[in-house]
């Protein structure tokens, strides 16, 4: 099967479209798919967000279904005369998922599968499935290539790396493509605050503490939203029939050193770092080889530094001012005492931590 030339694509399927990434990933291919429209499907779990959406919805070329990607019928008739679907639908935070790996495995793994049946009723002609770094686990410090062995060491990576063996048998039963990318951390606007940088950046805005895990030199890659996107749009014109690409961005950097960059981008008074015990396991992770992504005319141009001004301003606007001092002196991340310090269009920072 053929790569696809964006201004010929008619109709496209975003899975999680109302999400942080999926958002983006809407927005991005409105741009650069002309005559495209895209039908968005999102079950709406905590992360997700209809206002992610505003400006797609104004271009009068989405449309919007909830649903959850398990449901085979419903994906089959979304999935009707694509050309092409971005999966980006799934559970994405590695601490919830040792509370809860059973959601992990349910919408990462079996919902992939489904997609993929029904992908094959429907002969959408390519797919991309949006996997991630974590499932190669720590490394051994050296870059990690496409063809490294997957030792996922969390649940969240464990049922990535099931995704991606079901994609490998399925797309060969049903004569597929299915291009696979395996980003690092993306950052950028619109992420739900239970993850690492809007998290510092919403706390260090209301003057508390940021919590580091162990001694904070942990080492993490980080990646753009643009650039992701970017990789996204390569892949699909110009990648290798059922390929797979790491995606990393040009930061490598500890988590101390993130905590410290995020105190100096946020312009007011804050309260340092307070170090905590962390999750299982949370050890560094090694870099990614990016070679066969370059090959293809790739590559990362945004930084860590060079963003953070941006989503500082962005991340602190969310918190109404009214309400910092408030918040500033709650005692813990209590979930129950949300209502009582934010307002209703303010930050997301405490309403992130429920359970769910």
């Amino acid at each position: 099967m053929a790569s696809l030339d964006l201004d010929r694509i008619r109709t496209i399927v975003v899975t999680g479209g109302a999400g942080f990434l999926g958002s983006h990933i809407v927005d991005d291919l409105l741009l650069h798919c002309p005559n495209a429209r895209i039908r968005v499907l999102d079950t709406f779990t905590y992360a997700a967000d209809m206002a992610h959406l505003d400006a797609a919805f104004r271009t009068g070329r989405v449309t919007l279904q909830e649903g959850d990607v398990g449901n085979l019928d419903l994906v089959t008739e979304m999935l009707k005369d694509a050309d092409l679907v971005v999966h980006a639908a799934g559970e994405s935070h590695v601490e919830r998922a040792f509370s809860v790996p059973e959601r992990f495995t349910l919408a990462n793994a079996l919902g992939t599968q489904v997609l993929v049946e029904a992908m094959g009723r429907r002969r959408v002609p390519l797919m991309i499935h949006v996997s991630s770094a974590e499932v190669y686990g720590t490394g051994k410090g050296l870059p990690l290539g496409e063809a490294t062995p997957l030792l996922p060491d969390n649940p969240y990576g464990a049922s990535k790396a099931a995704a991606e063996m079901l994609i490998a048998g399925l797309s060969r039963s049903f004569d597929l493509d299915i291009r696979v990318l395996r980003p690092v951390n993306v950052v950028g606007t619109r992420q739900n605050v239970e993850k690492l940088l809007p998290r510092f950046l919403e706390l260090a805005a209301v003057g508390r503490p940021l919590p580091v895990h162990g001694d904070g030199m942990q080492a993490r890659a980080f990646l753009t939203v643009r650039d992701f996107c970017a990789a996204l749009r390569t892949v699909v014109t110009r990648g290798a029939e059922n390929s797979t690409y790491n995606v990393s961005g040009r930061d490598h950097l500890d988590v101390l050193s993130v905590a410290r960059m995020v105190l100096d981008a946020v312009q007011e008074p804050v309260s340092g770092v307070a170090f905590t015990g962390g999750r299982p396991g949370n050890a560094s992770r090694s870099p990614l080889d990016t070679a066969a992504l370059e090959a293809l005319g790739w590559k990362a141009s945004g930084t860590l530094a060079g963003e953070l001004p941006m989503l500082a301003a962005w991340y602190g606007a969310r918190v109404p001012g009214g309400a910092r001092r408030q918040v500033r002196r709650v005692p813990d991340l209590a979930p129950q005492r949300v209502h009582a310090v934010t307002q209703a269009a303010g930050s997301g920072l405490f309403r992130s931590l429920e359970r769910h």
